[in-house]
């Protein structure tokens, strides 16, 4: 009987700790499911705050720039606005973007690489001889009027045709930007005349555009067209729509720092006389 009696007791002994045990299993899972979830929520927190906070400076920069150069503080630059046009695709092209001069140091590879390029893209052959070279170039830019380089057929009448006249207008301007930039740097052309046809398509710019971000928008959808006429409208087909997001968030590009209707091209910038000498 004291038998059996003291079997029972243990066995309710080891039910009793068998519980308690699993009890404070489960109490210890909860604690730490509770602590986990509370964790993730203020890191979580923390890192939309941080990237908040990181979205508003950027912002505030921006906003800054835009306000600098739209209170005037930035020095009218004619050349560096009419070059900024190009600013896009000379960055894509690993050339500098914060000049006002057509001269620059390129290195000897990189030349010879933007000199093929130019070449094709004015649809002209890779052997040409220099001296045939300069001669075509100096033709083109005179008859600029009529387009520069080779073009996808029928490029701008379809895009004409869907309404879309301004895009095709932002792609041309900035694709002339940047191979008279290249053509003058290559020394193929006088660089008067390439400063005329600049500014003239600088002019027609602003003349038909509200701000670079209207601009570099409309440059963005023509260059997508362009892609997709040529078949190559894969990954590559939404880069110069992040091109343009990015150089119009930059505080130290041309396109924040040089204001769109500030001054015209071709008006007359003042003249600051010094002081006449007392007699």
């Amino acid at each position: 009987m004291r038998a059996a009696a003291g079997r029972c007791i243990a066995m309710t002994q080891a039910i009793v700790i068998v519980v308690f045990l699993g009890l404070l299993y489960l109490g210890v899972r909860i604690a730490w499911f509770i602590v986990r979830t509370a964790f993730r929520i203020v890191v979580h927190g923390s890192g939309t705050a941080i990237g908040h906070m990181e979205k508003a400076n950027a912002d505030l920069a921006v906003r800054a720039a835009q306000a600098r150069a739209d209170a005037g503080k930035v020095v009218p630059n004619r050349r560096r606005w009419a070059l900024a046009l190009g600013d896009i695709l000379l960055l894509r092209n690993g050339l500098r973007c914060d000049s006002d001069t057509l001269a620059l140091e390129v290195p000897a590879e990189q030349r010879q690489r933007l000199a093929k390029q130019v070449l094709r893209e004015m649809n002209m052959a890779a052997d040409l001889p220099e001296r045939d070279i300069a001669t075509q170039m100096q033709a083109a830019l005179v008859g600029w009027v009529g387009g520069l380089g080779r073009t996808h057929a029928n490029f701008y009448e379809q895009l004409a045709a869907e309404g879309q006249v301004r895009d095709a207008l932002a792609f041309d301007c900035a694709r002339t930007a940047f191979l008279v930039r290249c053509i003058a740097l290559l020394g193929w052309v006088p660089e008067s005349q390439a400063w005329l046809v600049l500014f003239l398509n600088a002019q027609r710019a602003q003349d038909s555009f509200e701000s670079w971000e209207d601009f570099g928008h409309a440059y963005a959808r023509a260059r997508l067209h362009w892609l997709r006429i040529s078949s190559q409208d894969g990954p590559a087909s939404s880069r110069a729509t992040l091109e343009v997001q990015e150089h119009l968030q930059n505080t130290q590009g041309n396109w924040l720092t040089l204001p769109w209707k500030r001054y015209r091209i071709f008006d007359p910038q003042p003249v600051t006389l010094a002081p006449a000498a007392s007699a």
